[in-house]
């Protein structure tokens, strides 16, 4: 018993290998995770893309119907119109689910000087990039679509309302990065707590619904992206 409260106190959060990189900070495990992440989606859509058949089968019928979900996501949101979003939807969608997945991976087992290997996900920085991306580009999108009459929106209902509806897109990146960061961390923090206290079987069910809510919360900020850039583009707006 003693062993495992010492080794729950070994648990640490928020710690990570940190290299200069001129004035700049970087969480090198982070960074190197997020490349793993793109690596693995560039390398299954080479493999896919290398030979395509008019009839699908294998791992080129199971990437289709990932691309019609998506695109199903989109035009649900934005009809017909929408199709052009669908890149940044789409990679928004496959990088997080990726990063979310690699926190089930056994990187524990490659044991650094400081911090460990996880999701890239699970570290603040990432999340809030994610969400700046989002936020930059449906305010972007906002702008071919109306010109500079989209700022129009913050003085709606009334003038009065412009600090608040300002606000509002500051707000709507921290809350998207918080939502993503949160359960990311507490997902895989539930996993360590387990796999330390209990024996080694035992956490596997919850490895196997983290892998549901690595979906989940994939679908959540994409689908939260789409509903953004929908009514940064809708006429009504």
């Amino acid at each position: 018993m003693n062993e495992r409260v010492r080794a729950l106190h070994e648990i640490k959060v928020g710690v990570h290998w940190i290299e200069h990189i001129g004035p700049l900070q970087v969480h090198m495990d982070t960074l190197l995770t997020a490349w793993f992440a793109m690596a693995g989606i560039i390398a299954i859509a080479f493999a896919v893309t290398r030979k395509l058949d008019i009839i699908p089968d294998g791992i080129q019928s199971f990437c289709e119907m990932v691309m019609e979900f998506l695109e199903g996501l989109v035009k649900g949101e934005m009809g017909q119109e929408g199709l052009k979003h669908v890149p940044i939807i789409s990679s928004l969608f496959l990088f997080i689910l990726f990063a979310n997945l690699e926190g089930q991976l056994p990187w524990r087992l490659y044991h650094l000087e400081s911090g460990e290997f996880a999701s890239p996900t699970n570290d603040i920085n990432t999340t809030l990039g994610l969400a700046l991306v989002v936020s930059i580009y449906y305010i972007g999108a906002g702008i071919l679509a109306k010109g500079f009459g989209y700022f129009k929106h913050y003085f709606k209902p009334l003038w009065f309302m412009f600090p608040f509806n300002l606000l509002e897109d500051f707000t709507r990146p921290l809350s998207l990065s918080l939502r993503l960061f949160g359960n990311i961390l507490a997902g895989e923090l539930i996993v360590l707590i387990l796999i330390t206290l209990i024996p080694v079987f035992a956490p596997v069910p919850m490895m196997l619904f983290e892998l549901f809510v690595a979906f989940i919360q994939a679908y959540i900020f994409s689908a939260l992206a789409t509903s953004y850039i929908g009514a940064a583009t809708a006429k009504d707006h």
